[in-house]
């Protein structure tokens, strides 16, 4: 029934269990494919924006130095140029230089020349106000320039300064950066030109696909330009640092000090979604550096939404194919579907359904087939079966109300068979017969010959089964219709041989001893014929084995059999017996002559029924209480004559 069941759950699950196994193996493979495609890009990505980093950085950077180069180069000309002497110092003459420089610089915004001797020179500026080039001379009290950093750091180390970023208001009203070179008159007198630098002026912004920044970077640290879509809190790299608490930025500052070049990655969540590339490279001899920066976010970007649409693809993919895989193996178990539904009536007993599938040629339709097959096979046997059952049951009937019979041929127990009989006080007798089969082919009797004689036989036809019971009746019948009181039980064996060794039925045959018993004087007469010997127990507890040999009964014609006779007095009880009995088969051996003369002698006092149950029940139990053949005996016993 289990597999029934088991067959009754195999279509669904089979169905479920390949579109699970499939998806599963789909998912792992597109999720691996996809995993290693996103980090290859990913790889990918990143390498191509470091490199561009680093590239457009350092490029960005020798730009910008060029263009410093000239605002410097034309810067110190002209400091050379006025400290050679080779000019006057008119105030005609001063902005006319000074002209020159911003009109053949485009990078210069302004130029100016200041003296040390601020109470003899006025300041002389050139610049580009208003979009045209003009010429300014002002007085001292009106640019207090003795103070300015532009003025006194290159007079104080005698050489070229560049400022900080600072707002010119007044004049430019720009945000600027001013270059000062340091010359001297002839007469010794110190002075500075300068070149103001309008930052605005300097575009340090540059194209990527990821987006990102530069910022223009001083001596300092402080930002001298900002360009891009990346804004972070303060004025220069030391002041983010702080304020973000980056070391790495710091450390990174300090080699833009150095005039180092570099490529780092930071940490800065506080200002971008991810990690953030920090690139510089210094800006000539300026001690500036260009520094640009890229969201490591953004350089993903395209990766990700990369690796989403092969996953919207590879998840459309999927369900196609588990839809396309759903119908599929739907079609193709469908055989199954019939086959649990033709098991299911099987498992009810119904043999009569089919799975009607005929034009399936696959395996599946191969094993529809065969299993129709079998189901025809199946209700072939069924049908032989309940034949079988109903022939075997109307045998087993048939031989039951044999067995019925053939019990009701054994005599009645004692106290039915004395009332049918008549006063015997003189004896008592109990028989038993146990079959192997259903059919026994023992028996014993006990019938009157007179008033004063009984006859007592026990019986062992060849053979087990309805051969040997039906054989057993004919004996039986036979030794009731020879015996009498004037016959000699030795007599009556011979006439039952003749008839039975002359009436056709070769290879059957009878072991059995017949006695006639004078119930009054207690006189015995018996005659065996191939039978075991019958055994007395004598009322004071010996037991004699009487031998009296004779023939088997049946098998050959023309046989004499002798008569034995014995005494019994009161209380001595006699015993026969079929070789069912001794020949009782176990592991131990044969049950033997030995022990049943022990269990007889063991008996001493009891009465026949006591003696009968007790050898019984010990053959028995010594074979387990499966006897291998028909275990029959009967106890007879003398009383105390009337």
């Amino acid at each position: 029934m289990k597999a029934w069941r088991r067959l009754a759950r195999l279509s669904s699950r089979l169905h479920a269990r390949l579109i699970v196994a499939i998806a599963l193996l789909l998912l792992v493979t597109e999720g691996v494919r996809m995993y290693v495609g996103y980090r290859d890009d990913r790889v990918e990505a990143e390498r191509q924006a470091r490199a561009f980093l680093v590239e457009v950085t350092r490029q960005r950077a020798a730009a910008l130095a060029a263009r410093l180069a000239g605002v410097m180069q034309a810067t110190r000309s002209a400091a050379w140029f006025l400290g050679s002497g080779h000019l006057d110092r008119a105030p005609a003459t001063l902005l006319d230089v000074l002209g020159g420089v911003v009109g053949q610089t485009p990078d210069i915004y302004g130029s100016a020349i200041a003296f040390e001797s601020a109470s003899d020179h006025p300041v002389y500026y050139a610049g580009r106000i208003g979009g045209r080039l003009t010429l300014l001379q002002q007085p001292d009290s009106q640019v207090h320039y003795s103070t300015r950093d532009w003025f006194v750091e290159p007079l104080r180390s005698g050489a070229p300064y560049w400022t900080e970023p600072y707002f010119d208001t007044g004049i430019g009203d720009v945000r600027m950066v001013t270059y000062s070179v340091p010359w001297h008159t002839r007469a010794g007198e110190r002075a500075v030109v300068t070149a103001d630098i309008a930052l605005d002026a300097f575009d340090t912004g540059w194209q990527s696909p990821w987006g990102g920044a530069s910022r223009l970077v001083d001596a300092h640290g402080h930002y001298l330009t900002q360009a891009g879509d990346i804004r972070a809190p303060g004025d220069g790299i030391f002041d983010i640092a702080r304020k973000l608490e980056l070391p790495q930025l710091e450390q990174a500052g300090k080699a833009m000090q150095r005039g180092e070049s570099g490529l780092l990655e930071i940490d800065a969540s506080r200002v971008s979604a991810g990690p953030l590339w920090l690139s510089w490279a210094p800006v000539g001899d300026t001690g500036w550096s260009m520094v640009a920066l890229l969201e490591e976010d953004r350089v993903l970007a395209n990766a990700r939404a990369q690796l989403a649409r092969q996953l919207a693809l590879s998840l459309a993919a999927l369900v196609l194919v588990l839809f396309t895989l759903a119908w599929t193996t739907r079609r193709l178990t469908r055989p199954l579907d019939a086959l649990r539904r033709v098991a299911g009536a099987v498992r009810h007993g119904d043999a009569t359904q089919r799975t009607g599938i005929t034009s399936r040629r696959d395996e599946l339709g191969q094993f529809a087939h065969t299993f129709d097959d079998m189901l025809d096979a199946l209700a072939y046997s069924q049908a032989e079966r309940m034949r079988e059952a109903a022939q075997r049951q109307r045998i087993e009937g048939e031989l039951a109300a044999a067995r019925e019979i053939q019990q009701r041929l054994l005599p009645p127990p004692w106290p039915q068979w004395s009332r049918d009989a008549g006063p015997t006080p003189g004896f008592r007798f109990h028989g038993l017969c146990q079959p192997a089969t259903l059919m026994s082919g023992d028996f014993y009797d006990a019938w009157l010959l007179d008033r004063d004689t009984v006859a007592l036989v026990v019986a062992d036809v060849c053979g087990k089964g309805t051969p040997a019971a039906l054989y057993m009746t004919m004996v039986r019948t036979h030794l009731r219709d020879f015996a009498s009181a004037t016959r000699t039980p030795a007599q009556t064996l011979a006439a039952v041989n003749h008839v039975l060794a002359t009436g056709g039925h070769d290879g059957m045959f009878v072991t059995l001893v017949l006695a006639h018993y004078r119930w009054r004087d207690g006189r015995l007469t018996l005659a065996c014929g191939g039978h075991p010997p019958p055994l007395l127990l004598r009322a004071d507890g010996r037991i004699e084995v009487i031998d009296g040999h004779g023939a088997l009964v049946g098998a050959f014609d023309a046989l004499d059999y002798a008569d034995t006779q014995l005494q019994l007095a009161s209380g001595d009880t006699l015993l026969l017996y079929t070789d069912g009995v001794t020949e009782a088969g176990a592991d131990a051996g044969l049950y033997g002559q030995a022990r049943l003369l022990a269990r007889l002698g063991a008996a001493r006092g009891l009465p026949p029924e006591a003696v009968a149950d007790a050898i019984v029940a010990e053959v028995l139990a010594w074979c387990d209480q499966v006897p291998q053949d028909d275990v029959t005996l009967l106890a007879m016993q003398r009383g105390t004559p009337a």
